[in-house]
C-alpha cells in the first residue's frame, strides 16, 4: 500500500498549517516539519519548539527534521526531542539547495564529503541505536552531477536507516530541470538489499505524472508531496482514488483525461472547504503573530500557491498581492473562490 507524506516547507508547513490541513484533508501518513538546525548551547529555538510540542500536533504522525554536518550537535538535539517531545525517529536534511547552506557544507552541500558524511553516519546511527531511536534521511543526488549519487548511494547502504527519501536533482538544479528517474531507479534497484524504505519526492503535482511514477516504479510504497500539496490540498486523496480506480499499467495513459470532480456540486463543495481551511489558517494565525502585517505576509504567501489550482486566478492574486489590509486580501480570497472554478483535470498552471 502506497504512504503518502508532506514534505517540510520553511515559513509555511508548520503545525498550525499541518493541523489545519488535517482537518479539512486528512489521510497523509506523516508530515515532515520544517528542518532544526542546531544552535550552541541552545536546545530549540521558541519557534521550533511550538512547532514540534506533541500538544500541537495531535492526532497527526509528525517526523522532525535536523540540517547539521555535525555529528555531535545532531546527536544532542535527537536526545531533545526523544526524551522531551518523545520523537522517535529524526529525519536528516541532506536536500536543501540553499546557496547559504550549500557553503557551510550543510543540507545538500553535506554530500560533497562523502568521506565526512560516513563518518557522521557512523557516529550517529551507533549512538542513536543505544536508544532504538531511527533515522531517516532526505538526500539530492549529489551537488552538480547525476553520477555522483552512485557514491553516497554506496555509503547509504552500509547503514540501517529506516527509510531513504531521494529527491532525485542535484543541487546545481535548484527546482528546475526534470527529476532524473534513472539516477532514482539505481535506488529502487537497490531496495532488496537495504534495511530501509525508499520514498520518492519531486514534482508530484497531479494524475499523469504520479501514474507513469507507478508504472516506472510499481514496487514503490512511499511518496512525498510539497508544493503540489499546497497548491491541491486534497492531492493525497485524488491519487490514492487514482490507484484503486485504475492501478494497471495503463493507468497513466486515461490519467490526463480523468475528471477531478464527480460533478458541478463537488466542486462548489471543494472551492468551499479551501476557503474554510483559509479561514480557519487566518483566525490561527491571528492568535500568535503581533501585528496584520505579519497575518497578511503569511497568507499572501500561502495563496501564491493555493491560487495555481483556479481556472483564472491572476486578476485575484494580484490583488491579493496589493493588499494592505486583511479586509482588502479576505475580499479577494473570497472573490476568487466563489467566483472561479478549480481546474478539471488536475493539471494546473505552473506560475501566476
Amino acid at each position: 500500500m502506497m504512504k503518502y507524506y508532506f514534505a517540510p516547507l520553511e515559513g509555511i508547513t508548520g503545525y498550525l498549517y499541518r493541523q489545519a490541513h488535517h482537518a479539512y484533508y486528512p489521510g497523509i501518513d506523516r508530515y515532515y516539519s520544517p528542518f532544526v538546525v542546531p544552535k550552541e548551547k541552545k536546545h530549540l529555538s521558541t519557534r521550533e519548539r511550538n512547532d514540534l510540542l506533541p500538544e500541537h500536533n495531535k492526532g497527526i504522525t509528525v517526523i522532525p527534521q535536523v540540517m547539521t554536518n555535525h555529528a555531535e550537535e545532531f546527536l544532542r538535539i535527537a536526545q531533545v526531542l526523544f526524551k522531551e517531545y518523545g520523537y522517535q525517529e529524526i529525519n536528516l536534511n541532506l536536500g536543501c539547495p540553499s546557496k547559504t547552506v550549500v557553503s557551510k557544507k550543510r543540507g545538500s552541500g553535506f554530500l560533497t564529503v562523502p568521506c565526512q558524511l560516513e563518518c557522521f553516519l557512523e557516529t550517529v546511527c551507533s549512538a542513536l541505536a543505544l536508544d532504538g531511536i531511527k533515522l531517516s534521511v532526505k538526500t539530492r543526488l549529489g551537488k552538480e552531477k547525476p553520477e555522483e549519487f552512485a557514491c553516497l548511494l554506496e555509503i547509504f547502504k552500509r547503514f540501517p536507516l529506516s527509510e531513504l527519501i531521494v529527491h532525485p536533482r542535484v543541487q546545481a538544479d535548484f527546482y528546475s530541470n526534470t527529476p532524473n528517474w534513472e539516477a532514482f531507479s539505481w535506488a529502487y534497484q537497490a531496495t532488496d538489499s537495504t534495511v530501509w524504505e525508499l520514498c520518492y519526492n519531486g514534482d508530484i503535482f497531479g494524475w499523469t505524472g504520479f501514474a507513469s511514477l507507478c508504472k516506472a516504479f510499481p514496487g514503490l510504497r512511499a511518496v512525498m508531496m510539497g508544493r503540489g500539496l499546497l497548491v491541491n490540498p486534497r492531492l493525497a486523496k485524488e491519487l490514492k482514488k487514482l490507484r484503486e480506480d485504475g492501478g494497471s499499467k495503463e493507468m497513466a495513459v486515461g490519467a490526463a483525461n480523468l475528471s477531478r470532480f464527480l460533478d458541478e456540486k463537488e466542486e462548489q463543495e471543494e472551492r468551499k472547504r479551501r476557503y474554510e481551511m483559509y479561514r480557519r489558517l487566518l483566525e490561527d494565525y491571528r492568535l500568535v503573530l503581533s501585528g496584520e502585517k505579519n497575518v497578511l505576509f503569511k497568507m499572501k504567501e500561502l495563496w501564491m500557491y493555493m491560487c495555481l489550482d483556479f481556472t483564472e486566478p491572476q486578476r485575484y492574486w494580484k490583488q491579493m498581492k496589493k493588499a494592505q489590509k486583511l479586509a482588502d486580501f479576505e475580499a479577494a480570497a473570497r472573490a476568487l473562490c466563489q467566483e472561479q472554478r478549480l481546474c478539471e483535470n488536475g493539471l494546473y498552471r505552473k506560475s501566476l
